[in-house]
């Protein structure tokens, strides 16, 4: 392997484990705003995280507050499992046959909770067109949900890299029997 394309995936996993970090202190502070937010000081429901500001939603109804926290946190959490698995990858896989079946399972992980962060993202998006209709302003909320429509189209394509690496799996495994 080349020089550069080592440098570019140790920088790749790096930035890797920032993200994956950073996704996990976004969902505790979710967490832990909400807490406050329910059992402490109500102003919390004002800055949950980043500047999302649900505190129309909460004077509203605390159940459908509690529901959209619980969607954007079950995001959050999705988001850090998708990036602990490519941190997986990056520390099992193996350049002189990359082909093995850890590799694969992972790739199916990610596959996998890419379509569940699509799928969660969409039905939060429709669950909070329910509240912007109503003229409620939930305008940090599309930064903290995502795009659910990548997530879902990146799930076909990790899919797609999964079966062409379960084949490469099958091919690797031919080689080695006819040594």
């Amino acid at each position: 392997m080349s020089k550069n394309s080592t440098y570019i995936l140790k920088l790749l996993n790096v930035v890797s484990w920032i993200v994956f970090i950073g996704l996990c202190i976004k969902a505790g502070s979710l967490l832990c705003s909400y807490g406050v937010s329910m059992f402490i000081n109500e102003v919390g429901a004002k800055n949950l995280s980043l500047g999302l500001d649900l505190s129309e939603l909460k004077a509203y109804d605390v159940v459908d507050y509690s529901i959209m926290v619980f969607c954007i946190t079950t995001i959050t959490i999705f988001e850090a499992l998708l990036f602990y698995a490519v941190i997986q990858i990056f520390l099992k896989i193996n350049y002189v046959s990359p082909f093995h079946e850890t590799i694969g399972k992972l790739i199916q992980k990610m596959s996998g909770f890419s379509l569940l962060i699509g799928i969660f993202s969409n039905i939060t998006v429709s669950y909070s067109g329910k509240f912007t209709a109503m003229g409620m302003n939930l305008s940090q909320l599309t930064e903290h949900i995502g795009h659910g429509d990548a997530f879902l189209f990146f799930a076909g394509i990790l899919y797609f890299i999964s079966q062409l690496f379960a084949k490469g799996i099958e091919l690797q495994k031919e080689n080695e029997l006819t040594i």
